[in-house]
């Protein structure tokens, strides 16, 4: 029986072991599970807050202009667009320019009747040849000087007849981009832009000739009238004006066939540099475009992942129109999923200095890495 009872009493004492056991247990887990509640609350409290964005202040806008300028490829761009206006500047100064494709001022008849016989003995014979060749020189001034007006209204309307067609086909050669031009209608173009040129210096060359002549033809009436009048031998004096004349139109024909041909070669030298710098033209435009896309879309990239950091909706470019090198408005592409424009409401953000730290981050690491 007392063995019995012993075994009871350790059996409740098992028991009661067993229970404070657990009671310290449990204790433990609560103290431990108010300890963590009291330390999540005080972690809660010191955080600030997230901030919760409405529709209006998930907007943000970012400045495609200064993005640009700071852009690492920026510099390469503007190399590329400052080729390209060179290349304007002489495809403009070849349709321009036309000093060299005049023909060069002569004064053919200037000299017709300078020379004459002083071989005669005869002491007034003499005098009378030096006296018609004052008088020559004065009266071919004279007829030039009133002859002249008539040459100058002609060459006016030569040049006014031609200045137009001329200045039409450049400024079409200029905006052929924006006309949409196709390679044949430039060329075609070029061509009359060329034709219209040679015309012209042709028909004021002409107008130049036919003026000599007119000098000469009257200056010849005259002399021959004049000489009767001083008694001098005009046979004489006549034949050696006609061999003058002769020789002088012969050194005209001469210059004229050299400055044609002249003419000609620097005009085939132009169109073949031409249609060279043409082709450039395109080829440093697409260059253009395809860097400002890389250079875009790079940005475009910065502000997504600003967009992702941010918990923004929506992000808009802000790209003001420029003119470009012929003054038309131009927008530049943000992206295909970027609206272009200004933003209106007062919520929205400005994340251009943002992205402007990921593009000079970028810039460092690369400049670390070489």
């Amino acid at each position: 029986m007392a063995n019995e009872q012993d075994k009871d009493d350790d059996m409740q004492e098992n028991k009661k072991d067993k229970s404070r056991k657990s009671a310290i247990i449990t204790g433990g887990i609560c103290v431990l599970l108010c300890i963590i509640g009291a330390l999540y609350i005080w972690h809660k409290q010191t955080q600030k807050p997230p901030v919760q964005l409405d529709v209006n202040s998930a907007i943000a806008t970012v400045d495609i202009d200064k993005l640009m300028s700071k852009h690492s490829d920026y510099a390469k761009l503007e190399k590329l667009q400052a080729e390209k206006i060179l290349i304007l500047i002489k495809l403009k100064s070849y349709a321009l320019n036309t000093e060299q494709l005049q023909p060069p001022q002569v004064n053919p008849a200037s000299q017709v009747f300078e020379q004459v016989v002083d071989e005669q003995n005869n002491l007034q014979e003499i005098k009378a040849k030096q006296q018609l060749k004052e008088e020559t020189i004065t009266k071919e001034h004279e007829i030039r000087q009133r002859l002249s007006i008539e040459k100058n209204k002609a060459e006016t309307l030569i040049t006014d007849k031609y200045t137009n067609a001329i200045f039409n086909c450049t400024m079409k050669l200029d905006n052929a981009e924006n006309l949409r031009l196709t390679q044949e209608e430039k060329d075609n173009l070029l061509t009359l832009l060329e034709q219209l040129k040679k015309e012209r210096g042709e028909n004021v060359a002409l107008i130049e000739q036919q003026y000599n002549l007119k000098v000469a033809d009257e200056l010849m009436k005259w002399r021959a009238q004049r000489e009767q009048e001083l008694g001098i031998n005009v046979q004489k004096i006549h034949q050696i004006d006609v061999q003058n004349s002769l020789e002088r139109q012969q050194a005209e024909q001469k210059r004229e066939a050299q400055y044609l041909q002249d003419r000609l070669q620097m005009l085939q030298a132009r169109k073949k540099d031409s249609e060279r710098l043409i082709i450039l033209l395109h080829t440093k435009e697409n260059e253009i475009n395809l860097l400002k896309r890389s250079i875009l879309k790079d940005i475009a990239s910065k502000a997504m992942k600003i967009a992702i950091q941010k918990h923004l909706k929506l992000v808009i470019a802000d790209v003001p129109a420029t003119l470009d090198f012929f003054g038309n408005i131009k927008i530049d592409n943000f992206d295909d999923t970027v609206l272009n424009g200004m933003v209106v409401g007062a919520d929205a953000i400005d994340i251009t200095d943002d992205v402007m730290a990921e593009l000079t981050n970028e810039q460092m690491q690369n400049n670390n890495g070489k």
